[in-house]
């Protein structure tokens, strides 16, 4: 088998060789067949091989490439540009590139953006404009692929001023993907205003470029424009539409987001992206529409959609969020990948809907066979105990988790902490609780505390923090509503009447309510 590998090493075409290996067992193999045959040192089978290991699309092995690159006898420029582009996503091309010098090779066009993309990993931008001033000196400021990849690299650390000026230096040889890349720089670094005169001057445009100013128009939260240029769009593809569903979604204007994702999928007119699918469930999530949720589940499993991670994640919270617990279990049961964020994801949905026991349950498996769990996995415990009043486990997981894993306590860690103890009518020491607290307690806190003083009868307390709280926020109505409903349940209208005088008399507007029915 490996002398067959080794026959298709040596095809006329890379492409075809960089298929000869279908597995990277097949890759140490034919490394070792190599090196009991004496082909080792055979510069064209060597130079294969570490293409092979380096760039394979089903059998690459980073390490063992850097293995043969180190143990090969003067590499050739070739094979310094295959380790260089295999390494892209380190500072190691680097380290390479200097080697590259040091054996006395030229860096050519296809050395340059790979290095160039590396040097984005680096903190600052120093070593882009040292491999720039090496572009210049080897005479590569003129490839177009090179500039493009310049344009981006100082994008990425938002010195607009040095992306435009490479990009004005190289005008007479930029093309579509010049202009993209400097309109996504100036939108992604919110400068929309300047990325639409860049597009508005751009000579030709193609569907990425509309992408861009759309998704940066979506991203200042100037929806209108971002629809207005995806109505005028010539031609649109799924990015195009996710773009607008995912800006809609992001701004909270879920019915918008999806009556475009159904314009889009109706009679099959595109199918979506993950990122598509992604807002339009988030949207459902948003919007507590279990049945739209449904619908689009079952568009997924219909169009045979696959779903990853991040898709399975975003529709078991959608389930959770519903309150349909049970598809958003059989959603988790059957993800064959999960992240913190899929088991925070249904933990949440467990507390939330009333199953503190179930989600301490989950959390205990998670310690065994999960990630480690985060800040947002307590929150997501601590709200289930609240609500299903496990006291007790309440206070051993505040512990555990600055105890056992390191977690700093944040402001909604305390809040949930004030709640549960609240509920079980332990006002004195949620009290307590608020008072250690190493940060300056929310409003919010102290309105937990006020509503736990008049579920439980404790008017003294209550009428104590109340004014405290009206005190903090003398303009926020809820906060005078609190008071009135302690002295109310107390029967001391004269106080009732005292607190709604001083809320009119400081002209407090008061909030309107709202409700979502589904019908």
């Amino acid at each position: 088998m490996a002398a067959r590998i080794i026959e298709q090493l040596h095809h006329p075409s890379l492409s075809q060789a960089l298929t000869a290996l279908t597995a990277t067992s097949h890759l140490h193999q034919a490394h070792a067949h190599l090196i009991v045959s004496g082909l080792a040192s055979h510069p064209f089978t060597v130079t294969r091989l570490l293409a092979c290991a380096a760039l394979s699309p089903s059998a690459s092995d980073l390490p063992h490439a850097k293995t043969i690159f180190l143990h090969t006898h003067n590499p050739s420029p070739f094979m310094f540009n295959t380790i260089i582009m295999a390494s892209s996503r380190t500072l190691d091309s680097v380290t390479f590139y200097v080697c590259m010098l040091h054996a006395g090779h030229f860096p050519d066009n296809f050395t340059f953006p790979f290095l160039i993309k590396s040097s984005s990993a680096s903190p600052t931008s120093l070593l882009g404009h040292q491999l720039h001033a090496h572009v210049v000196k080897f005479g590569l400021d003129r490839d177009v692929f090179v500039v493009n990849n310049m344009i981006a690299l100082y994008s990425s650390f938002r010195e607009l001023r040095s992306a435009r000026k490479v990009f004005d230096e190289s005008y007479s040889l930029v093309d579509v993907v010049s202009w993209t890349t400097l309109i996504t720089g100036f939108s992604n670094s919110g400068q929309i205003d300047e990325a639409r005169k860049i597009f508005d001057l751009m000579p030709l445009k193609n569907t990425v470029s509309w992408n861009a100013m759309i998704s940066g128009y979506a991203g200042c939260s100037r929806i209108n424009e971002a629809r207005k240029l995806f109505d005028e769009m010539p031609d649109r593809d799924a990015a195009s539409w996710s773009a607008m569903v995912s800006g809609y979604s992001q701004l909270g204007m879920c019915n918008e987001a999806l009556e475009l994702f159904m314009e889009m999928v109706i009679g099959d007119k595109m199918i979506p992206n993950e990122a598509a699918l992604v807002s339009a469930v988030s949207a459902c999530a948003q919007l507590r529409a279990l049945e739209e949720g449904r619908w689009l589940h079952s568009y997924i499993k219909e169009k045979k959609l696959r779903i990853n991670v991040t898709l399975g994640t975003v529709l078991l919270d959608m389930y959770g969020k519903c309150g349909s617990i049970l598809d958003a279990a059989g959603v988790f049961n059957l993800m064959s990948e999960r992240n913190v964020n899929s088991w925070n994801s249904m933990i949440a949905g467990l507390a939330l809907n009333g199953c503190g026991k179930e989600a301490l349950a989950l959390f205990w498996k998670m310690q065994f066979v999960g990630p480690s769990p985060n800040a947002i996995t307590f929150i997501a415990l601590l709200t289930g105990c609240s609500h299903s009043g496990l006291i007790t486990e309440g206070r051993w997981l505040f512990s555990m988790m600055t105890q056992v894993y390191g977690i700093k306590p944040q402001l909604k860690h305390y809040g949930c902490m004030v709640d549960l103890l609240g509920r079980a009518g332990l006002v004195k020491e949620a009290l307590d609780f608020v008072e250690k607290m190493p940060m300056k307690p929310h409003p919010e806190l102290w309105g937990a505390l006020v509503g736990a003083c008049r579920i439980h009868g404790q008017v003294e307390l209550g009428e104590e923090l109340g004014k405290r709280l009206i005190d903090l926020e003398p303009h926020h109505g809820g906060r005078y509503a609190l008071l009135c409903n302690i002295f109310a349940a107390a029967q001391r209208w004269d106080d009732v009447a005292m607190v709604r005088d001083l809320e009119k008399g400081r002209k407090v507007l008061k909030n309107p309510g709202n409700s979502i029915v589904e019908t």
